[in-house]
């Protein structure tokens, strides 16, 4: 099982014991969340534009969050909730059309959105949890494929699925930054291109055997953070080496008297085993020099007992790694890297189905990846104080809307809710 992000962990610990009563808040911040959706640039020709673009993103946004998922969803339920969006929308000419929502939402800078709202969300919980000097984070690349969005050549023209590329924090629970690629085989390109464009200082970065490649781990070491890369047989004479160096149990014996780490949980009918091993014995390793900043080799043996069948199976992953002597950041990158999958990629999935999207134009397809990672980011926060899935969250807003969508925007006044900690 992953861990969950750090800091709304730490939230949903300093709350757990205070109710409340959100008849008590007199102000949400729905306005404030509007003015930073205006901060997206408008490059439409004005004379012939009907609708603001701000509108139609809010409009869009509401209703992903309301468990809308298509174009037409989107515009059925910006009519039926007309009266109240008006509380808070211009609306000059109404409501638009779902084809003009598309248009619209299609053409958007999708980019800075994202970064506007990204923003502001993390300065939503660095108020309630402040950040720390030289507080470490660890960032995840991980490659999405959104299945629906292809088409096969057998039917029509052949269109390839939607690829998003992301780097994951976990402290904070969400992408902090993510691209579009066209192929699986494209993300190994991709992963210098996006992590370049962050200060990686006291960041770990992780990834998958795929994305261990030697222009990923330059540009990390480049951008000041560490890693902690999984190896497998993509690397093939290097993995080897360092699978066969750590079959000696010799060498493993001496590790565990150096850099060892054992942990044991349950985990419904299973038990499951966890060895960490960090050595910086690399200079045997043919070639190591070539990758940059690379300092120790890293081995995890997990082992899950199943306690129904009583059935044992064993994994081993190997990992080069830019720091030594240091068991707990390694061990903790190795488990916090699967948070990318089961926090992100697996709610945008089951919660937003978004691997059922059929958008097929693929800016629009992009942009409405971007406005439910933004609704994720908003969930995964208010999530802490009602101690519900994020489902249960998205249902009830079905229900009711208007007041559920209200009190969700309250706690995103950490200003006003801190003041509880206090009465």
């Amino acid at each position: 099982m992953s861990k969950k992000s750090k800091k709304l962990e730490e939230i949903k610990n300093m709350f757990k014991d205070i109710s409340i009563n959100f008849d008590d808040i007199n102000d949400n911040g729905i306005t404030e969340f509007i003015n930073i959706i205006k901060l997206t640039k408008d490059d439409r020709y004005q004379p012939n534009t009907r609708h603001l673009m701000s509108d139609i993103i809010m409009i869009a946004f509401f209703a992903i969050i309301s468990k809308a998922t298509e174009w037409k969803e989107i515009e059925s339920f910006a009519r039926k909730e007309e009266v109240w969006l008006k509380k808070y929308l211009e609306l000059p000419n109404g409501i638009p059309s779902h084809d003009t929502i598309q248009r619209v939402i299609s053409i958007l800078d999708s980019k800075a959105l994202y970064e506007n709202c990204l923003k502001y969300f993390i300065g939503i919980i660095d108020k309630y949890i402040p950040k720390e000097d030289n507080e470490k984070d660890v960032y995840s690349i991980d490659g999405k494929t959104t299945n629906s969005s292809s088409r096969s050549s057998l039917t029509t023209t052949k269109i390839s699925p939607l690829n998003t590329m992301s780097v994951y924090s976990h402290n904070y629970g969400v992408s902090i930054i993510q691209d579009y690629i066209d192929g699986k085989n494209n993300e190994i390109p991709m992963g210098p291109k996006l992590l370049e464009q962050l200060n990686l200082k006291n960041c770990i970065v992780t990834s998958d055997a795929l994305n261990t490649q030697k222009e990923t781990v330059k540009s990390i070491i480049k951008k000041h953070g560490d890693y902690v890369l999984a190896l497998k047989a993509n690397q093939k004479n290097f993995y080897n080496e360092i699978k066969e160096y750590f079959l000696d149990n010799t060498f493993l014996k001496q590790i565990e008297q150096e850099n060892y780490f054992d942990e044991t949980e349950k985990s419904h009918s299973k038990i499951i085993n966890r060895k960490y091993y960090l050595t910086n014995d690399i200079k045997w390793i043919n070639g190591y020099k070539d990758w940059t900043g690379l300092k120790s080799i890293g081995l995890e043996i997990k082992t899950i007992e199943n306690l129904q069948t009583r059935e044992v199976t064993e994994e081993r992953r190997y990992y080069i790694v830019s720091f030594e002597n240091d068991i707990n950041n390694f061990k903790e990158a190795v488990r916090k890297h699967w948070g990318i999958e089961n926090n992100l990629h697996a709610p945008l999935d089951i919660i937003f189905k978004e691997d059922k999207n059929k958008t097929l134009e693929k800016n629009g397809a992009k942009n409405l990846g971007i406005l439910r990672r933004i609704a994720l980011m908003i969930l995964k926060l208010v999530q802490v104080f009602y101690n519900k899935s994020m489902k249960l969250i998205m249902y009830e807003l079905s229900l009711d809307f208007e007041n559920e969508i209200e009190n969700i925007f309250k706690l995103l006044k950490p200003e006003l809710i801190n003041q509880l900690k206090n009465t």
